[in-house]
């Protein structure tokens, strides 16, 4: 996927650049920023002085962390601020008036899909001096009643998840319900049915990824180390998540910084960890090995970044296998009858048979089923 945000925002509009190539781009993308909001976050707030007046005309600037994407606008005459679809991640919050100490909040964390409140008090004074707040990470969104909950990525990386799918944390938030296999084709949310649900990634829709016909189970096929995290509201949403009346599942991918950073992971499962089937007189091979890696970093600095992805699974599981099978004095005298069928008596299994029936043998033994998944992401991001 390719990503644009816009650096500045002045009250209600995006400052146009005086670059045409810049202003071309963004009106070739403007539909798609129209389409794709739920995968960001949104501040707001009001400011005030100590004697509780609004502030209007307060100058408001973020600059995240890890990108420096650098926002700004300035209060209304009502002394309130909106600074719209910042992507997720955390950010430096500097607000400052005319005739006031500056106020700064570090460490501010932007979550998907939620508008924060942060309101400012200023306290009169020397523009040089400053006030610096740090740990106002409540989660609690003051513009909407909507009714869910948020995962993070150290919950995917840490918790114990079969398979490394991210899908059966899903079953965690309130008002799911589980009917059996913990995955995308089998938690619904607050009564309504599977079909209801609705997926986006990174903003984009992604339902009809998941509800593929032809395969008899589904999952979103992304790399669990590129989710950064997701959000599930599961009644209650607003208008832009209106799609489907069921749960809102909106995922967002990890980013690049401005440093460089990855990682490498293996996990192994085998045999003889298991217990013997009932059936089998030795435990069936077992094989299965998930593996993968992650990379993100810079092109620029604080202009462009890339996040690279890949995760690939091999599994070979043993599988125990009975049925009947004609025995050896049988198949001889079809063959007799009609030497066309050779072919498919030689293909019986010539072992693990015990007499059945008069032409019948019965047949135990094992299969091998194999599994070999790929996934891989790319994103890149550009700061215009």
């Amino acid at each position: 996927m390719l990503q644009f945000y816009s650096d500045r925002l002045s009250p209600g509009m995006i400052r146009p650049t005086p670059h045409y190539l810049s202003a071309l781009t963004a009106l070739i993308l403007a539909p798609l920023w129209c389409l794709a909001q739920v995968d960001r976050a949104a501040l707001s707030g009001t400011i005030r002085d100590s004697a509780g007046k609004r502030i209007p005309g307060a100058h408001i600037e973020v600059i995240q962390a890890a990108t420096g994407l650098h926002r700004e606008t300035v209060s209304s005459p009502g002394g309130t601020y909106d600074i719209p679809e910042l992507p997720i991640g955390l950010y430096r919050v500097t607000c400052t008036a005319s005739g006031f100490q500056q106020s700064v909040v570090d460490n501010l964390e932007q979550t998907v899909g939620h508008t924060r409140t942060l309101d400012f008090t200023l306290a009169v004074g020397e523009v040089t001096q400053q006030v610096n707040v740090f740990g106002r990470n409540s989660q609690l969104d003051e513009t909407t009643d909507t009714l869910g909950a948020r995962t993070e990525h150290e919950q995917i990386k840490e918790l114990p998840l079969n398979g490394r799918n991210w899908s059966t944390l899903t079953a965690l938030v309130p008002g799911a319900v589980d009917t059996g296999g913990s995955n995308q084709r089998s938690i619904r949310f607050a009564g309504r049915g599977l079909d209801d649900n609705n997926f986006t990634y990174d903003g984009i829709d992604a339902t009809n990824i998941v509800n593929q016909a032809q395969q008899s189970f589904v999952r979103l096929a992304i790399p669990a180390d590129a989710i950064q995290e997701f959000r599930i509201d599961t009644m209650l949403f607003t208008a832009e998540n209106g799609s489907t009346p069921g749960g809102q599942i909106d995922v967002a991918s990890k980013s690049g910084s401005n440093e460089l950073h990855g990682g490498l992971f293996e996990f192994v499962r085998n045999e003889i960890f298991d217990a013997r089937e009932p059936i089998l007189p030795t435990r069936l091979p077992f094989r299965l090995n998930q593996f993968g890696g992650s990379l993100g970093g810079r092109l620029i600095r604080d202009r462009s970044f890339f996040y690279l992805t890949y995760e690939g699974l091999r599994q070979s599981y043993g599988q125990p296998l009975s049925g009947f099978v004609p025995n050896p004095t049988f198949g001889a005298q079809v063959v007799a009858a009609n030497p066309a069928l050779a072919p498919i008596i030689a293909a019986y299994p010539k072992t693990g048979r015990t007499p059945y029936a008069t032409d019948i043998d019965r047949f135990t033994g094992s299969g091998r089923q194999l599994d070999h998944e790929d996934s891989a992401m790319l994103r890149l991001d550009q700061h215009l």
